[in-house]
C-alpha cells in the first residue's frame, strides 16, 4: 500500500485536478471560513492508507490522499466569485 499524501496547493485546483490528486471522487471533509479539506469519497471502501495529517486537521478518521485548501486556493460558490 502507498503512503497517503496531503497536498497544499497555492492555487485553486479544478475538479479534475482534485480528482487526480485524490484518485477518485471528491468529498469535502471539512469546510470552515479559513480552510477546506478534500478527500476521496470512496477512501474507506478502497481500504486506503490512514492519513494522519488530514485526520488531525479534521478531527476525524481520514484515509487516502487529502487536499488542504486555504486562502485563494479554497473552492467557493460561483455566486461568491464576483470579487
Amino acid at each position: 500500500m502507498s503512503i497517503a499524501k496531503t497536498y497544499q496547493p497555492k492555487v485553486r485546483p479544478t475538479l479534475e485536478e482534485a480528482q487526480a490528486m485524490l484518485g477518485g471522487y471528491v468529498q469535502i471533509a471539512m469546510d470552515t471560513p479559513s480552510m477546506q479539506v478534500l478527500v476521496d469519497e470512496d477512501g474507506l471502501s478502497k481500504e486506503l492508507e490512514f492519513n494522519h495529517q488530514a485526520s488531525e486537521l479534521c478531527n476525524d478518521f481520514i484515509v487516502g490522499n487529502a487536499i488542504v485548501l486555504e486562502g485563494k486556493a479554497m473552492w467557493i460558490d460561483e455566486e461568491d466569485d464576483d470579487e
